[in-house]
Order: structure tokens, then C-alpha cells, then sequence
């Protein structure tokens, strides 16, 4: 047998050694990304464990607060009005996280509405000592735990969820009619209809119907007829009468006598508007014997906007006589028949928003509906009955406040 020469047995052996050692270069390097590896995924595993801790914090925060028990401050209670701003470092004990703690809350209360605006933000440091953050926002209703239905409010007093999906400023018997608008009678046993954009709640067409007898949920566009285009704002309230004495809140709240009959009419101290100016109709009583039966008037206007989109001007009451009872009633601070109109008001002066039913309207847009503007008659010699504001927890949910209307 033939051998091989010495110098070749050793030249093999040595290829084994550095194939070998090259292999635990390659392994050195894979056991070194490994590594990397968990660390990385028990950093990141770590961040998610103090971002949910961190979440639960501010989600805990705002739970506590949403859950108060009285609007005013007082002992032992969480109150509406305790809500402020904040900075506080939260001990670690209690908390399933390698980490401290920071919870900052911002409130900033509306100016007009009873709500406050929160910022929650939960600050900690990460394994690698960055600054880590999770900030969580919502709004607070300044609503009275006794009335617990209640839903958060919107400026002017808007709900958050709209009536039949529409604007809350439209009637509520209006009827949909599909393509985004609704139909409304202004007297139920009249011809009239006003179409309203559910969307901006504007009247945009005055049309009639061929069969005045025919109920508002029967409408559809066909039994429409002699329809105008028009951008018209919704003025429309009631009117309650009071006589007696004392003249005081409680009776403006629950008012006492017979409607009288009456008209509704605007002056109107913006110029360019379309003709008729605005149109208005109401349900009062025309009979003394009609008027027995009836305590309360309502009054619906629709008022065309000029050639800059809006209407300014002041609403008043006319009054009317009764086809069987003689002369008419006069609005006048002097005479036995003769009658003052209060406007039902939260403001404490003459002038305001719109929507609180100032002594002249400024500045009404067709997308800005004006329901709930409220007056009561009462006797010459009385004076507009004053209230204070509601207070829901000593058992006074209206403020029935209100201001001389007619004669200024």
C-alpha cells in the first residue's frame, strides 16, 4: 500500500482547525444580534407594560372626575368646581411597572357654557432614561348630578345629539323629506310650508299644499306646490298670560290666566330684504269663548335675510280683539285693560346674544334658528316678575327671570 507523504496528513489537519474557527466567528456574531434582540424586544416590552400603566392612569384621572357629586365645592366630595389644573408625581408603589410616574391635568372652562375643556398627560422615563408621554383629551359638562339624564351641551344650548338627525333649531314636527330637507306647517290647518335644510337649519323655500286639511307626516314633494326659493331664519316662541299679586318668579313659571288675542309682527331696522320682509302666523284665540279654553300662544315667524345674509331688528306683540267681546286690549302702563309684555330672559340687561332673546335682535343669520322666544302678558300695574338662576340641587330647575318687553 502505497502511503501519503507526512507534509499532507498535516496540511488537513490544519484546514479543520480554521474551518472551525471560522464557524464560531459566525456563531460569536449570531449570539451577539440574538442578544441585541432581547434587549431590544424587553425595552420595547417594557414601553408597551408603562404606556398601558401610563393610559390607565389618565383614563383612572378622568373616571374620577366625571363622577363628581356636586357642582359647588364641600368637604368630602368630589365637586364640579374642585376641577383644576395640576402637576403631581405619583409614587411607584402600587404599579406594575419598573418606572415613576407624573400626572399633569390642564382645565380651561368655557366662557359661555357651563363645561370644562381636560388635558390629561402622563409623563414616566423609558429603561434607556428618554422622556416617554401619553396624553389623553375630553370635555366635562357643569350638569347637576340630580338631573342625571341630562346629556353635555353645546354652546347655546345646542344638544350633542341632534333631534331625528337633523338641527335641533328645526320644529320637531317637521317631517323628513328625504334629499336632506324637512317640511313644516306653520299652521297646522293652513296651506303654508316651509322647507328646512336639515343640515344648517335655514328655511329655504316658501311653498303651499294643494290640500290644507292634509296631515304634515302625508307630505311628499309631490303635493307641493307654488314653491319660491328663499334663505329665511325661524323666529317662534310662546306667549303666556299672568294676572294677580305677587308678581314674582313662581307665577311667571307657572302663569295663571286665559290667552287674549293677539298678532306677531317684527320691526325690522335692517334694510334690503326680500318682500314680504317676514311672514308670521300664530294660533291665538279670536273669541272670548275660544279664549277660555286656551292659556298659552304660539307663534311661528320666518324671517328672509337681506342681501348680506342676515336680519336685525325687534319682535312685538299686537293685540287684537275678540269677535264677541268688544273693544280690544291695549299694551299700555296706565289703563284698566291695558297690558304689559315681558320677555322671558337670562340676561341681566338689554342686550346679548341672540339666542337669550334680547330687547332687539343683532345680526341673525338664516343658519342661526331662534326658537324658545318666550313673553308673558301681564297687567299694567304689575311689574315683569325676576328671577335668579337655576339652582338644580335646592330644588329650582328654571330660571323664569324676565324684562319689560312692551311698552320701552
Amino acid at each position: 500500500m502505497r502511503r501519503r507523504p507526512a507534509w499532507t496528513r498535516s496540511f488537513n489537519q490544519g484546514v479543520s482547525l480554521v474551518e472551525a474557527l471560522i464557524a464560531l466567528v459566525v456563531m460569536s456574531f449570531g449570539m451577539l444580534a440574538l442578544v441585541g434582540l432581547q434587549a431590544t424586544m424587553r425595552l420595547n416590552a417594557d414601553a408597551a407594560k408603562q404606556r398601558s400603566e401610563a393610559v390607565r392612569i389618565a383614563q383612572a384621572d378622568i373616571e374620577r372626575w366625571r363622577t363628581f357629586s356636586s357642582l359647588a365645592s364641600a368637604d368630602g366630595i368630589t365637586a364640579f368646581a374642585d376641577l383644576t389644573s395640576t402637576a403631581t408625581a405619583l409614587d411607584a408603589t402600587g404599579y406594575t411597572t419598573n418606572t415613576s410616574f407624573k400626572l399633569n391635568r390642564n382645565v380651561a372652562d368655557s366662557a359661555d357654557t357651563p363645561l370644562k375643556q381636560m388635558r390629561i398627560w402622563v409623563q414616566w422615563l423609558d429603561r434607556a432614561g428618554g422622556t416617554q408621554q401619553v396624553e389623553l383629551n375630553t370635555l366635562l359638562a357643569g350638569v347637576d348630578p340630580a338631573l342625571s339624564g341630562a346629556l353635555a351641551k353645546k354652546p347655546h344650548g345646542s344638544p350633542s345629539r341632534l333631534t331625528r338627525g337633523r338641527h335641533p333649531g328645526i320644529p320637531a314636527q317637521a317631517h323628513d323629506m328625504g334629499s336632506g330637507s324637512s317640511a313644516f306647517k306653520p299652521a297646522s290647518a293652513g296651506s303654508a310650508v316651509w322647507m328646512f335644510n336639515n343640515v344648517t337649519g335655514a328655511i329655504t323655500r316658501f311653498c303651499s299644499v294643494t290640500d290644507p286639511a292634509a296631515p304634515l307626516a302625508s307630505l311628499s314633494p309631490e303635493s307641493l306646490v307654488s314653491c319660491t326659493d328663499t334663505q329665511a331664519a325661524l323666529l317662534s316662541g310662546h306667549v303666556r298670560f299672568a294676572t294677580g299679586s305677587p308678581m314674582n318668579a313662581a307665577l311667571a313659571e307657572n302663569p295663571n290666566a286665559t290667552a287674549l288675542n293677539l298678532d306677531i309682527a317684527l320691526t325690522l331696522s335692517s334694510s334690503g330684504h326680500p318682500d314680504p320682509a317676514y311672514v308670521c302666523f300664530d294660533d291665538a284665540p279670536t273669541t272670548a269663548t275660544a279664549a277660555a279654553l286656551v292659556t298659552t300662544v304660539t307663534y311661528r315667524c320666518a324671517v328672509q335675510v337681506n342681501s348680506e345674509g342676515v336680519w336685525s331688528g325687534k319682535s312685538i306683540i299686537v293685540p287684537r280683539a275678540f269677535s264677541d267681546a268688544g273693544s280690544e286690549w291695549e299694551i299700555d302702563d296706565r289703563g284698566e285693560r291695558d297690558r304689559k309684555i315681558c320677555r322671558y330672559t337670562t340676561l341681566a340687561g338689554s342686550t346679548g346674544a341672540n339666542i337669550a332673546h334680547p330687547l332687539n335682535y343683532v345680526g341673525v343669520k338664516a343658519t342661526e334658528p331662534l326658537p324658545h322666544q318666550n313673553f308673558l302678558v301681564i297687567p299694567a300695574n304689575r311689574n315683569c316678575p325676576s328671577d335668579v338662576a337655576a339652582n338644580p340641587a335646592a330644588g329650582d330647575f328654571v330660571n323664569s327671570n324676565t324684562r319689560l318687553h312692551q311698552p320701552v
